[in-house]
């Protein structure tokens, strides 16, 4: 365990993008807001907002949001933290599609496969310490991240309403801060699991590979949803391999008698666990997660994930520094 432990901080030292990346996303949401106090502080009346048919200032804005009924201030609140998480969760799913292509990749570019090799450190560890990083520690970066970056927005809001004349906590008071965790732990953990496949062949790619993996990874998946789709051969594969894509704000289909859902709504309109406009948060049921994990395409992902898990091992165990 000590080793394994060992393993993921030596990930976690090399891939700096893992670190500074969600730094460099919590300084911009520090900046936006501030920017943002500034202009409602001196030019409110120069820049304008659309709702609907009409344009107002910022500060007539304020104004607006503070007149709405408790209900509709809880939507928009509640609304621009779950955006700002699926922002934040896409950019560092981006962040994760390149760490694993790079994982067992660039250990080779660099030429440094051999010392890591030469260390009391099995194959299995140092490739199940990278699947980890994607599978556990990614997903906590995205929560923290997230949870930082509202608890800025509420922070620097409330000093902006507070300007204003109005309450401080008025922004506070129609937080669901419970709903949005669980909705976002929730959210994270159906993902990873769906995503787990992908993961698996983006590690399979980092080992095989002996020219950048990404064109590989890419093209190959690209490929056969091409010919699928271009020939109508009606094998399914192209429906497989695309609602697989981790673009961070799409669901997974959770019943077999529906189509690829997209998030909130799956093709046949039926609302999903998540959150819209007019119902607000909506956390899953325990129908809802015994549906997830009653679906054949879950299980079959795993399946598929630890299959190409275990060949990048296995191609480990022979890969040396050559490309």
């Amino acid at each position: 365990m000590a080793s394994f432990i060992t393993l993921l901080r030596r990930e976690l030292w090399e891939h700096t993008s893992l670190r500074a990346i969600p730094v460099t996303l919590l300084v911009f949401v520090l900046l936006s807001n501030l920017a943002f106090i500034f202009v409602v502080g001196s030019s409110a009346n120069v820049i304008t907002i659309s709702t609907g048919d009409d344009a107002m200032s910022l500060n007539n804005y304020i104004e607006y949001f503070a007149q709405l009924d408790a209900d509709k201030q809880s939507v928009i609140v509640n609304g621009t933290m779950i955006t700002t998480g699926m922002i934040i969760k896409s950019i560092l799913l981006i962040v994760m599609f390149f760490y694993l292509l790079d994982s067992l990749y660039g250990e080779r570019k660099d030429r440094t496969i051999l010392f890591w090799k030469s260390l009391p450190v099995s194959n299995k560890q140092t490739v199940l310490s990278k699947l980890t990083i994607a599978v556990f520690i990614i997903p906590v970066i995205i929560f923290i991240t997230t949870g930082l970056a509202n608890l800025i927005t509420l922070s620097l809001q409330s000093y902006t309403f507070l300007h204003n004349q109005y309450s401080a906590d008025l922004l506070w008071q129609q937080t669901d801060i419970i709903g949005t965790t669980m909705f976002s732990i929730f959210l994270l953990i159906q993902q990873t699991i769906w995503y787990f496949p992908v993961m698996g062949w983006l590690l399979f790619c980092s080992a095989w590979c002996r020219k950048p993996p990404i064109i590989v990874a890419v093209l190959i998946p690209a490929m056969l949803v091409f010919i699928d789709s271009s020939f109508a051969l009606g094998t399914g594969i192209s429906e497989v391999l695309l609602e697989r894509l981790p673009l961070g704000i799409m669901s997974m289909q959770l019943g077999s008698e529906s189509s690829m859902m997209s998030y909130p709504y799956n093709m046949s309109g039926q609302q999903l666990p998540g959150f819209n406009m007019v119902a607000g948060i909506s956390l899953p049921s325990i129908d809802d997660i015994l549906r997830f994990l009653g679906n054949i395409k879950v299980w079959m992902g795993i399946v598929i994930g630890i299959f190409f898990t275990g060949m990048a091992i296995s191609l480990r165990r022979w890969r040396d520094d050559s490309l």
